[in-house]
Parts: C-alpha cells; sequence; structure tokens
C-alpha cells in the first residue's frame, strides 16, 4: 500500500450513512469497496456461523477484517477514483476502542496506508440493528472519537460530513473532489 490520491474512505461508526453514501456513489459510475468487516461476516454467515460465535474472539476478528481490508484494496486500480466503505486507520481505532494491542503487522499496515479525503460521517442520531451490529447503542460516539484520533495521528485531516438529507451528503463530498480537480466517474 501507499498513498492513492484517488482513493477516498468514507468513515463513521454504525449508523452514520456510510453504506448508503457508497450506494448513491456506485450509481453515479464510482468505482466502490464495501466494508471489510461486514464482508467477513457475510461470510460466515453463508457458512453457518453465527455472528456471536464468529465474534466470540474479537481479537481474532479484528485481524481477519484488516486483512480483508488489505487483499480487497490491493484489488483496486490506484489510478482510479474508488470510494472505500472505511480506511486502514479504521482498525487502528477499533483496536483502540477494545483495548487489543496492536500488533507491528498492523502497525506497518496502518503506516503505509495514505488515502486522498477521509470523510468522516456524523452520527445520524439513530441506531438501525441488523444481524452483523453487536456493538452498543452508544458504541457509535466513542468510536467517532477514536477514528478521528486515528486518521489524525496519520496526518489525514477528516471532513467531517454532517447529519443531512444524502443529497447533501453526496453535494458536500463530491464538492470536495472537484475542488481537488478530480470529479470524473469512471
Amino acid at each position: 500500500m501507499a498513498y492513492r490520491p484517488n482513493w477516498y474512505v468514507i468513515t463513521g461508526g454504525p449508523s452514520t450513512g456510510k453504506t448508503t453514501m457508497q450506494r448513491e456513489l456506485a450509481k453515479l459510475g464510482y468505482a466502490t469497496l464495501e466494508e471489510a468487516a461486514r464482508l467477513v461476516i457475510d461470510d460466515a454467515v453463508a457458512k453457518n456461523i453465527e455472528v456471536t460465535d464468529l465474534r466470540e474472539d474479537e481479537k481474532h476478528f479484528q485481524d481477519e477484517v484488516v486483512r480483508r481490508r488489505v487483499h480487497d484494496e490491493a484489488k483496486l486500480d490506484p489510478a482510479r477514483i474508488a470510494f472505500l466503505d472505511r480506511g486502514m486507520q479504521d482498525s487502528l481505532a477499533y483496536y483502540r476502542y477494545y483495548d487489543f494491542p496492536i500488533e507491528q503487522w498492523v502497525i506497518d499496515l496502518v503506516k503505509e496506508a495514505r488515502y486522498g479525503t477521509v470523510f468522516l460521517m456524523e452520527p445520524l442520531g439513530i441506531f438501525k440493528e441488523d444481524y452483523a451490529r453487536t456493538e452498543p447503542r452508544d458504541f457509535t460516539d466513542f468510536i467517532t472519537d477514536l477514528l478521528l484520533e486515528a486518521y489524525r495521528e496519520y496526518d489525514m485531516e477528516p471532513v467531517f460530513v454532517p447529519a443531512m438529507s444524502i443529497d447533501e451528503r453526496l453535494k458536500l463530498i463530491l464538492g470536495h473532489l472537484e475542488k481537488q480537480g478530480t470529479n470524473g466517474s469512471e
């Protein structure tokens, strides 16, 4: 991994609209990358593994999320504009939330990962439960602070995306691309 100026991260806690925004960007023709944690969960569910069983060893689960993110990012064209549902620095926030030791291999991956812009989705004030979410309702507030800290630690100042309509959020994100001169979808 290296600096990918054409890759944009959409991050935030659960129920902040990341997936919705990814879908809207995909409709406009942009490449998107799904959230690694949800993909790991979906793979387990497809094998008839219960989410609670998968996450019984949360440290192992978080390690698998990092591995999946590396695998999926390696498939992206570094020259093409892409929007990622979470970036490598998200893993730091999650390890810190759970108070897990951060192993050197993870630190090395995080150090290498740089993105064009990080968009931090502010909480919407709702919490939509589903099969993959095991976090408590107040988790979003805690993880939002940790995400901000993790990206700043690696010299990426997130752009806050306030709780507003989908169209307004989309306009804000695309406006940042226009300012950077990279507004074309492929």
